[in-house]
């Protein structure tokens, strides 16, 4: 405006020509200012329009947000009240299906050693080497008797009869359970036998959960029971206290709320530690539980062939130990010092005469250090030498016959260990011998 008073007063006050074209001049300067200020106006008042609808519009969407939260708020109440009701018909419910009689599942007194649909499940198991216990399962259509595998093992035959003196005779393929030390044999006669319920893979059992171990006394074929809890699990052990599974090899573990088998109680003791170690019995070792309540491979074999893999250890070992044996020995024209102690306490002469019946290696041994004893002393060191030579390339070529076809992936997987076993002390027996110079014989 101040501008424009300027211009006002300069045309009054100017009168030639070249006054009014500077009039003229600033007439139209004047002009296009009036011009960019109205843009300018006209552009601020349009932005001041645009902000407030956007402010209006944000509002309204803050309106509908507020609404829809509330409506959401006002649900999730209703909900939650609905599943506080549900929730209480549930505990309400479930205060009315716990049991008042004790001979029901899951009842605090509850003892299924004094239930008989469970107990007559229970078997004694007889071999001509060991016994055990073992239990009818109804899996799969069809009814097996479960047991450890160290109850089977060195057997030649078998007699298996239930706690209520029910015989079972017939009998399909034996299963071995892939890297774990039980078994079951599928029973053809047993259709209507009492049958025990495998528990399922989960819930994982607690530290409170209580359980009963199940045995049969292999004397007189009753059932002992003994009750407790779990103390841990993991993928293969539920741990429970040892004196609870004591005589009980091959038994079941059964969950007290359920009445279903969740564990079977195994050996810790069924694989040697060496070449002479004693054979191992429920009775020197703990037991343990292991696990049925997992996904398991089971591996089919006719029983006579389960049986017989102990037997061509057994066979296999017992070479090994004679030609152990004879590396302890010490050729002289007075005998071949059989006094020698081997291993545990037992002499060379009395291992080779253990082994006589059946090697004739043992047989042809003894027979040298007798021959020599008698001489006394007339044979001479190179005789000697060469006749004892003889015997070591005799054992060295009756350890590699033996050899042919003894493969551990052959085997099922409970003897594969033990085979696997029976292949290192082997080896170790005939490093020595070589070292005596024995040859195998071609």
């Amino acid at each position: 405006m101040a501008l424009l008073s300027v211009a006002v007063l300069a045309l009054s006050a100017c009168t030639n020509k070249k006054d009014q074209a500077r009039i003229k001049a600033l007439e139209a300067e004047i002009e296009t200012i009036q011009e960019e200020n109205n843009t300018a106006f006209n552009e601020r008042e349009k932005d001041l329009v645009q902000r407030d609808e956007a402010a209006r519009s944000a509002q309204v969407e803050a309106m509908k947000l507020t609404q829809q939260l509330t409506q959401e708020r006002d649900a999730a109440v209703l909900e939650l009240a609905q599943l506080k009701k549900m929730t209480a018909r549930a505990e309400a419910t479930r205060l009315a299906a716990v049991p008042k009689d004790a001979t029901t599942p899951g009842h605090v007194d509850y003892n299924p050693g004094n239930e008989p649909k469970i107990t007559q499940a229970l078997a004694s198991i007889t071999g001509d080497v060991s016994k055990g216990t073992g239990f009818v399962v109804a899996c799969d259509g069809k009814r097996y008797i479960y047991t450890d595998a160290h109850t089977l093992n060195g057997n030649s035959r078998l007699a298996i009869a239930n706690s209520a003196g029910l015989k079972f005779t017939k009998f399909g393929n034996l299963e071995v359970a892939e890297g774990a030390p039980f078994v079951r044999l599928e029973l053809l006669d047993a259709a209507e036998a009492p049958a025990l319920e495998l528990a399922a893979e989960s819930p994982a059992l607690t530290g409170a959960t209580p359980i009963t171990a199940l045995g049969t006394s292999t004397a007189s074929g009753t059932v002992t029971a003994d009750r407790g809890t779990v103390f841990a699990q993991n993928d293969e052990v539920i741990n429970i206290d040892p004196s609870l599974m004591l005589g009980k090899t091959g038994g079941p573990v059964i969950i007290n709320a359920t009445g279903k088998v969740v564990a079977l109680i195994v050996s810790t003791g069924a694989e040697r530690t060496g070449l002479w170690a004693a054979p191992a019995t429920s009775d020197t070792f703990p037991n343990r539980a292991c696990r049925l309540n997992r996904k398991l491979q089971w591996k089919a074999i006719a029983v006579g062939a389960f049986l017989g893999e102990s037997k061509k250890i057994a066979d296999y070992d017992n070479i090994t130990r004679v030609a152990q044996a004879l590396a302890k020995l010490n050729p002289t024209p007075s005998g071949l010092g059989m006094e020698i102690i081997v291993a545990n306490d037992q002499t060379a002469l009395a291992i080779l005469t253990a082994m006589a019946k059946d090697l004739p290696i043992a047989t042809d041994v003894i027979a040298m250090d007798s021959q020599l004893a008698g001489k006394k002393g007339r044979t001479s060191d190179a005789d000697i030498k060469k006749r004892f030579s003889s015997l070591v390339s005799s054992a060295m070529s009756q350890m590699q016959r033996s050899s042919v076809g003894f493969e551990p992936a052959k085997f099922s997987s409970y003897h594969r260990r033990f085979a696997e076993n029976s292949i290192k002390w082997r080896k170790d027996a005939i490093e020595r011998l070589q070292s005596l110079g024995g040859k195998s014989e071609e």
